[in-house]
């Protein structure tokens, strides 16, 4: 599951596909490339060849490198090297937890990451992991990385098998520990109203299958309802 190229998902979207190692088992990974009249957005870097760097250029210029929570930079320093011009922005925490990055500033609500009504994005700052999730507005996309999975038959053994014991395998889902990851309901409750906002028709999450459906902004925020116990 290594994509050799960018693949096309909508107007203004590409994918890439990856993975990474954890304890010598691949998981799923996936890069998404937002463009915007000010540059290209990638959300959430994943390794990236010579060649995936040419696809890349070849769409238009890297204006913005996000990491999208405090998990995923495993592969943000080398793509920052690549792209030594863009913006990288980060989390709050992520640089006293792995250090200095250069370029790097921290993303919150008034970050600006492209005209409004090309691209959104809202700070989970209420969640341990302070995700950053994006919303580009002519696709009618909402990004994620870790705020919703999709795991399917075409994912990697460990991650189909992982997912599976803990219920949370073969449909939309966020696995049942982000529960104890929020500390204030109040930012859960502000994350479905945002999403609640906007159009979504197409979820791109980084681990899962992409979800497509006029409903898939309400698969979301019923989840984090339930997740976050707001019912």
């Amino acid at each position: 599951m290594f994509g050799e190229k960018l693949q096309q998902v909508a107007t203004g979207i590409w994918c890439l596909e990856s993975y990474f190692l954890a304890l010598g088992c691949k998981g799923s990974l996936r890069m998404t490339v937002i463009e915007t009249q000010g540059g290209l957005v990638l959300y959430s870097p994943v390794s990236l060849t010579p060649d995936h760097v040419r696809q890349i250029d070849s769409i238009g210029h890297v204006s913005t490198i996000i990491a999208p929570n405090l998990y995923h930079h495993m592969f943000l320093r080398d793509c920052a090297a690549i792209y030594n011009h863009a913006s990288v922005l980060v989390p709050q925490g992520l640089i006293s937890k792995i250090g200095t990055v250069a370029h790097a500033e921290v993303i919150d609500d008034n970050t600006v990451l492209g005209p409004p009504n090309e691209i959104e994005h809202f700070t989970f700052a209420g969640h341990e992991i302070r995700e950053t999730i994006s919303y580009h507005v002519p696709s009618r996309t909402l990004i994620t990385a870790d705020l919703l999975y999709n795991y399917t038959p075409d994912q990697f053994f460990a991650e189909k098998l992982w997912f599976r014991l803990i219920g949370c395998y073969g449909k939309p889902d966020v696995a049942f520990y982000h529960r104890f990851s929020i500390n204030d309901q109040a930012s859960a409750a502000s994350l479905i109203r945002r999403v609640n906002s906007w159009q979504v028709s197409r979820v791109i999450m980084s681990h899962g299958r992409i979800l497509t459906d006029e409903r898939a902004g309400d698969v979301f925020t019923t989840v984090w309802e339930r997740i976050a116990k707001l019912n």
